[in-house]
């Protein structure tokens, strides 16, 4: 590159870019966004579902038909309790540093 083409570019810092953007940049933002939203989801998801564990059935299967004292019972094992509170801490981990990164007084 010349020195008139470097002060061309320097006047004109989106010569050559449809829009003046730039696209790879662009793509690789979506794409690391559109990962994170899957991780966060899945994240909540499966703590939704570790939640749910022990719980009475609702009667919405023919698996309801048991006593009543059976299904009144609600024993969640505290291993999936434990997990359950890591996948919404890693969920609200992510959506913070989502925020700082976002807003620039935090930085």
């Amino acid at each position: 590159m010349n020195a008139t083409q470097l002060l061309r570019t320097a006047d004109d810092p989106g010569a050559g870019q449809f829009l003046g953007v730039d696209w790879g940049s662009f793509v690789v933002v979506l794409l690391v966004a559109l990962a994170a939203t899957v991780v966060i989801v899945c994240f909540y998801a499966l703590a939704l579902r570790l939640l749910a564990l022990g719980a009475p059935l609702d009667g919405s299967d023919k698996r309801s038909t048991a006593p009543a004292s059976a299904a009144a019972t609600f024993h969640r094992p505290p291993l999936a309790t434990a997990a359950a509170v890591v996948c919404i801490a890693i969920c609200v981990a992510a959506v913070l540093y989502g925020i700082w990164l976002v807003i620039p007084q935090f930085h």
